[in-house]
């Protein structure tokens, strides 16, 4: 009976350090992950009067690192896993008025951006990066560019880079 106990405490030991050794590899992974967050019930202008940290995010990301395939640095361009669609996952959330967006690298909010149609009849020159296409269910589209005119461009931030370069995605 005691040896009985004794081999059951060992065992829950083991199963103990194998589930913390996962947790472990969990947080590593979390340090370089990349991701886009939309901000909940805001448009784009509402987003920008507001401090990055207090802006209320979806709790899933719209964009993952798993679903980019490529990042192309010095333009800024990434390229989307095949099957994966932009479009089809923004469909109904960009309006005319754009769709604001946090950029993540494991949990800190990097910078601010939107989402823009090119179909929308509204213009508005917003001084934070913009990703645009016409989000319509069925494009074939799978490269996509954040663009920026800022002198101090928040896309450059070291931390987004070594995130993506961690990951293999940086071409």
């Amino acid at each position: 009976m005691r040896s009985s106990k004794i081999k059951l405490v060992v065992i829950l030991n083991v199963i103990l350090f194998l589930i913390g050794g996962c947790n472990n590899a969990d947080k590593e992974r979390d340090v370089n992950a990349f991701s886009i967050y939309l901000v909940k019930d805001l448009s784009a202008t509402e987003a920008m009067s507001k401090k990055l940290d207090d802006l209320p995010l979806e709790t899933i990301p719209v964009l993952t690192d798993k679903e980019i395939r490529t990042y192309n640095w010095i333009e800024h361009e990434f390229t989307m896993n095949e099957g994966i669609s932009l479009e089809k996952k923004l469909e109904v959330k960009v309006s005319a008025r754009g769709k604001p967006f946090v950029v993540v690298v494991g949990n800190e909010r990097i910078y601010l951006g939107t989402f823009w149609s090119h179909l929308s009849s509204q213009f508005l020159d917003l001084d934070i990066p913009t990703i645009s296409s016409n989000w319509l269910k069925g494009s074939d589209n799978d490269m996509y560019k954040i663009r920026s005119g800022k002198i101090l461009d928040p896309r450059d931030d070291p931390k987004i880079f070594e995130a993506l370069k961690g990951l293999g995605k940086v071409i």
